[in-house]
């Protein structure tokens, strides 16, 4: 039963209800409320320690210590940013927030730090005592230092806690401060412009037109054509880039504007506007003027240095009014044939070689020239098979009793092998080669083309370095034919003919198109292949054999170092070729010889000039005839021109037709006779009447409009086949970028004279080999290439694999390095990130601080001194390690006073001596 003191008796309603009873529990938030409602005495006159702490928040000022890893800091001595937080301690639950204020240009995500959250200091919540002035309080493992607090919160610590704060310490510099600062300066305003009022109106409308050219000498480079318009109104430079195939036109290298003089930092960039402090404003920056426009020197464009070439008639015209006479550059012969053609690809194998020529040039296949003449001969030599018994080479045992039957489709020019079968030897017989199309392997000087010397013509630069397709001629009696699949590049077998069948022998008497050469072009064919292989210096050998240099032997002469030749050649074994036989070689001398006053003398420069177009043709030299005509010289395309007139004699000696022209022997001809030569051997259809005269003028070795036509020759027909195989067989090793397609003759042996100019690849080289090397200056080198080197290792992880390759030559913990292994540390890193770092500035940074190869430098001092571009920094630890380092020899060097006498006072145990 319930007690009848608990017994609730439902209000009335009829009045309010008294609410009193519950006023000390009751939370006030208005202070009408509290005056309304009193209190009762029973509540005692303090409030609950939650109720008073519920709105009190302790405000602590702090700091922590930031390390910085990609040199963000400007003491790089110490690497870290030092970051301000304001930490709010929560009395009513203990928690804790931390807040960091917004600083302008900080480029960090400031504001919230730390969410309100409940901090443990060694499984308790942090309390306010944890909070101590110049003492340092972990908040989730990072480490604040607190240096003040507010005015309530020290109050709190004097009334409440009983212990006073200590005074405010201040918060270190990190180097930040003054930068951010001078990012927040407002610019100054412009005066109005000094320029006297009618100025503008004086000046001329004229637009000033330069062709420039550009070339970026770093690895992959590319050269860049512009052109320059020089407003010369209000004295602004406006540069177009010229459109060029296979690359994204970009219509402006610079807008129209005012371009500083020898400055590197582009207006309202990234850079800043321009280098200098307060006194350095832009009224008082020197700007580029007409007056240093001139044609052949440099221009700089924010540090991309443009070379001026040439200028149009109307800018010449305007300069010469104000008294300067233009130049423009004068170019090779090379540069006046207009832009290049359409590059053909490699041949890979598939289909023949002369599709390429098609399909390369247009997307729809066209028929050339060279496809109906196929056709016809394929009509005329329809059914026409040649026949040659031959034996396998280099074999033992069996094998060398094994005959075989060449077939040779003069149709196709295809060839098949036959083996009959040998009864009661085991050797079934049949089918030993499938028909198909074959190169004649051979090989330059005993290389064969393989992955780790990349130069033949199949894939992967695998087979001979001269090998070519296989001809009917190269089948006679007691030849030598080793065949090669061309598709691969890989050596099959070497076959001897032995022999070949009554109708292949009427065949080669009576059909003059299969077989148009005479028996001494054969035998200078013969010659060539094999001078050719063994890389013989043919001309320079008849040359010091010719002791007056009147390039004429005497039969005897000529005899004696032809058979010296093919000694050497047959020593070398590299093309197995019998020589000459005494009749053939007696014809040669008939037919190349002169009637003198002192006998019958040989013209061995004939017999050079149809050997070099006898001469087998490299791979590589064939990959730079599919890349267009613009890809060669003059003097080989003149060359490539004479080869395709070979079968005919007469027009294939060009140095004869000159001599014809020369009666008196003096080796000049005038400018007439020199163009009727051109026409007469057709070459009027590869050059233009310009180019001609170029032509003559480079070899105008008198300077009096005569041509020197020996030299030119001597240059067109490269009769050093050493130079000539080591010019076009390409890359050697692997991994070697194959040169193809260059822009001069490397074989051209030419005069240098007035009307001979380089092309604007040489110019704008020794252009930026120029501003590379600052005309000396040391100091400005080292700047360029410890910004290069900072640019490419300064970043975290780059330079820390960098220390990593380092620490792995250090096997004794020493810390240090010798040169050797800080160049292979930098190869390994930048070939591990693709890293664009110029050997140049790589060798100077160690050729400077390494002063010999077994100095040692502390690497860490060394990446600092670099990665802080400190040349005097540098400077002291190249002088330091000169000064501790010790010469290994020098201390064996003993002083013995005794032994005078004998050894000079000095024993050298090392020296050898």
């Amino acid at each position: 039963m319930r007690p009848a003191s608990a017994s609730m008796v439902r209000p009335s309603t009829a009045g309010p209800v008294s609410l009193a009873p519950l006023a000390s529990t009751w939370r006030t938030t208005s202070g009408e409320m509290a005056s309304s409602i009193s209190r009762p005495a029973t509540a005692g006159s303090s409030r609950p320690k939650w109720e008073v702490e519920e709105k009190q928040v302790l405000r602590f000022f702090s700091y922590f210590a930031e390390t910085v890893y990609e040199g963000g800091s400007n003491d790089t001595r110490s690497g870290t940013r030092i970051r301000q937080c304001t930490i709010l301690y929560y009395l009513q639950d203990q928690t804790c927030s931390v807040d960091e204020p917004k600083t302008a240009n900080s480029g960090l995500p400031q504001g919230r730090f730390m969410k309100r959250m409940k901090c443990l200091k060694d499984g308790r919540p942090l309390e306010p005592t944890d909070f101590a002035i110049g003492e340092e309080v972990t908040i989730n493992y990072r480490k604040f230092m607190v240096v003040d607090a507010d005015r309530k919160t020290r109050e709190y610590f004097r009334n409440t806690v009983g212990a006073a704060l200590p005074p405010s310490l201040g918060i270190p510099d990190d180097g930040y401060g003054d930068l951010r600062a001078s990012r927040g300066i407002p610019k100054k305003s412009r005066p109005q412009s000094a320029r006297m009022k009618g100025e503008f109106y004086n000046k001329d409308l004229l637009v000033l037109t330069f062709k420039c050219a550009y070339q970026d000498d770093k690895l992959y480079g590319e050269r860049r054509d512009y052109l320059m318009y020089y407003y010369v109104l209000n004295d602004t430079i406006e540069i177009k880039e010229v459109a060029a195939q296979g690359r994204h036109n970009f219509p402006n290298l610079l807008r129209r504007q005012k371009l500083p003089k020898n400055s590197f930092y582009v207006p309202n960039g990234i850079g800043g506007a321009i280098e200098g402090g307060k006194d350095d404003m832009r009224e008082d920056v020197e700007y580029v003027t007409w007056k240093d426009l001139i044609c052949g020197s440099s221009l700089n464009v924010y540090g991309r240095k443009v070379l001026l070439v040439s200028c149009d008639n109307t800018t010449i015209e305007w300069f010469a009014k104000q008294g300067i006479v233009q130049k423009p550059l004068k170019l090779s012969v090379e540069e006046t044939e207009g832009p290049a053609g359409p590059k053909v690809p490699a041949y890979n194998g598939y289909g023949s070689e002369d599709d390429l020529y098609a399909m390369g040039m247009s997307l729809e296949p066209a028929i050339i020239d060279r496809k109906l003449e196929d056709f016809a001969r394929f009509m005329r030599a329809k059914g026409k098979v040649l026949r040659f018994l031959a034996k396998l080479v280099g074999v033992s045992g069996q094998d060398k009793d094994r005959e075989f039957v060449i077939n040779y489709f003069l149709a196709t020019d295809q060839v098949s092998v036959y083996e009959p079968p040998i009864r009661n030897s085991g050797i079934v017989g049949g089918l030993f080669l499938g028909k198909g199309r074959y190169k004649k392997f051979i090989a330059a000087n005993g290389i064969d083309g393989e992955v780790e010397t990349p130069v033949g013509g199949g894939r992967g630069g695998r087979g001979g370095a001269l090998s070519r397709w296989i001809k009917p001629t190269d089948f006679f009696l007691n030849a030598q034919v080793t065949f090669e699949m061309p598709s691969t590049g890989s050596k099959l077998f070497t076959l001897h003919v032995k022999g070949y069948d009554d109708y292949t022998k009427k065949i080669m008497e009576s059909d003059k198109d299969e077989f148009p050469q005479s028996s001494t072009d054969l035998d200078v064919s013969r010659l060539s292949e094999k001078f050719t292989a063994t890389k013989l210096p043919i001309r320079t050998i008849f040359a010091e054999a010719d002791k007056f240099g009147k390039r004429l032997l005497t039969v005897d002469e000529f005899k004696t170092c032809i058979k010296a030749i093919e000694k050497e050649a047959t020593e070398a074994g590299t093309v197995k070729v019998y020589d000459l036989p005494e009749d053939e070689l007696n014809q040669i001398c008939v037919d190349f010889g002169v009637e003198t006053e002192e006998g019958m003398m040989v013209n061995y420069d004939d017999l050079v000039d149809l050997m070099v177009l006898a001469a087998p043709r490299t791979a590589r030299e064939y990959e730079r005839d599919r890349q267009g005509t613009f890809a060669f010289s003059v003097e080989e395309r003149m060359l490539k021109v004479m080869r395709t007139h070979f079968d005919s004699a007469g027009t294939a000696r060009l140095r004869l037709s000159f001599r014809e022209k020369d009666p008196d022997g003096s080796g000049y001809i005038d400018s007439e006779a020199y163009k009727t030569v051109l026409r007469k051997h057709k070459f009027h259809v590869i050059m233009t009447e310009r180019a001609a005269d170029a032509l003559r003028m480079q070899y105008d070795t008198n300077a009096d409009g005569t041509l020197d036509y020996n030299s030119m020759c001597d240059a067109i027909h490269p009769g050093d086949f050493d130079k000539y195989v080591d010019a076009y067989i390409g890359p050697k090793t692997y991994g070697e970028k194959p040169k193809i397609g260059g822009p001069k003759n490397p074989l051209a042996s030419t005069v240098k004279t007035a009307g001979e100019g380089l092309t604007t690849e040489e110019y704008l080289k020794k252009m930026n080999a120029t501003n590379f090397s600052f005309s000396g200056d040391l100091k400005k080198q080292l700047v360029r290439a410890f910004n290069s080197f900072s640019s490419c290792f300064a970043r975290h992880n780059r330079k820390k694999q960098l220390r990593k390759h380092m620490l792995a030559f250090d096997i004794y913990h020493l810390g240090t390095v010798t040169k050797a292994q800080f160049l292979s540390a930098i190869d390994d890193v930048t070939a591990e990130f693709f890293i664009d770092f110029d050997e140049r500035d790589r060798d100077l940074i160690a050729d400077y601080l390494f002063a010999n190869d077994e100095i040692k430098l502390d690497y860490e001092k060394l990446l600092d001194a670099i990665c802080s571009r400190d040349v005097k920094k540098a400077e002291a630890l190249r002088n330091a390690s000169m000064e501790s380092h010790v010469d290994i020899d020098k201390q064996f060097l003993v002083v013995d006073e005794q032994r005078a006498r004998d050894f000079g006072g000095t024993l050298n145990l090392f020296s050898g001596k």
